[in-house]
């Protein structure tokens, strides 16, 4: 069958706030995730048609939702079952398919995802007995509680890398330093394109630096040999071999992550920053990008391609530096924060795959 034998669509439309602040009413209107945007004394939805489900006609990242109240809906539309199918389906178990199923059909338009309703008409969907519905959703009910409960606990230890964090510390080496007395700064190689590289990666086996980009990621960068800059005949690109921190330069401009020793080159898309040579602190890369994350993002620009200031920074920006000792008592509170991380990685993998393979 398809989607649209089985229940009926409402697209759902865009509400402004003008329009809430007009109209008085306590009918609430919720979003595409499932929050309230404000209340009026419109429905799109009467007391017959719930319960009901609602998803995100815009952004869904594999979204359905349960309504069984009266509603309006904002980028949201609405499935209300067919007469013939109200007693026959278990909402709570088609939501889960569904929500599987509008992850990977949604367009996509200027990088954000659409549902539009003449494809969701067209989902293939067959409804087994209520009793199969039942024994699914009982089964995969424990494994939706496990993957929430390891999505929690991820969230929050990446709520703690992504957050600078509020130490108190006794013995300071000194307070105040400017970021220019403790940096030098290795700059990026422009024109350092996938098409320039790829002919000289399989021409050449010294695939010994990983090329830093305008990335966040720095997981699975491309190994590249030591080569000509482009448009510099006889000048090699420049490379890094030490500890450093990884700044994007341009995109999420600021954005910073800790490199440990390695050997290193970079696009001009970002920066790598390492410790100065006469800098007679002793400082912990590691422990800058822990505590003073959200320092580097201030001097990025806010617009959708921002750029980072990277001569604002060095002039402006100061640190305070304690102690090693008590660097390195944060830098073991981290390490114990990514073991716990690795070690649910691989079962949110996996729970991730049944549900994948479950409900679609």
């Amino acid at each position: 069958m398809k989607l649209k034998d089985v229940f009926r669509i409402i697209q759902g439309h865009q509400i402004t706030d003008e329009e809430i602040y007009k109209s008085i009413g306590n009918i609430p209107i919720y979003t595409a995730s499932n929050e309230i945007k404000g209340y009026w004394n419109k429905i799109i939805v009467n007391q017959d048609d719930l319960p009901c489900i609602s998803y995100p006609t815009k952004a869904n990242k594999g979204e359905a939702f349960i309504q069984k109240g009266l509603f309006d809906a904002n980028n949201t539309a609405v499935l209300i079952p067919l007469p013939h199918w109200r007693n026959q389906i278990v909402l709570e178990w088609a939501a889960l398919k569904l929500a599987a199923i509008f992850l990977k059909i949604a367009t996509s338009k200027e990088g954000v995802s659409y549902l539009n309703k003449e494809i969701v008409e067209e989902i293939e969907f067959e409804v087994p007995k209520e009793a199969i519905q039942h024994s699914e959703m009982e089964i995969l009910g424990k494994v939706l509680l496990l993957n929430a409960g390891l999505n929690s606990i991820s969230n929050r230890i990446d709520k703690t890398y992504n957050s600078s964090l509020q130490i108190e510390y006794k013995n300071y080496q000194a307070q105040g330093v400017i970021a220019d007395d403790i940096f030098s700064v290795i700059s990026g190689n422009y024109g350092l394109t996938e098409e320039y590289l790829y002919p000289i990666m399989y021409a050449n086996n010294g695939k010994i630096y990983r090329l830093l980009t305008g990335s966040t990621d720095i997981t699975d960068n491309l190994l590249i040999p030591r080569c000509l800059r482009p448009g510099r005949p006889g000048t090699l690109i420049t490379v890094y071999e030490g500890e450093g921190i990884h700044v994007v330069r341009k995109g999420k401009a600021g954005h910073i992550n800790y490199l440990p020793y390695g050997k290193y080159t970079v696009t001009d898309d970002a920066y790598i920053l390492k410790t100065r040579n006469d800098c007679k602190l002793d400082i912990s890369l590691r422990w800058i990008v822990a505590i003073y994350r959200m320092l580097f993002i201030e001097f990025a620009s806010k617009s959708d391609n921002g750029t980072w200031n990277k001569t604002g920074f060095l002039k402006h920006t100061k640190f305070d530096i304690p102690c090693i000792e008590e660097q390195d008592a944060i830098i073991n509170i981290i390490n114990r924060l990514e073991f716990i991380s690795d070690k649910i990685g691989e079962p949110q993998k996996r729970l991730q795959s049944i549900l994948k393979k479950e409900l679609v």
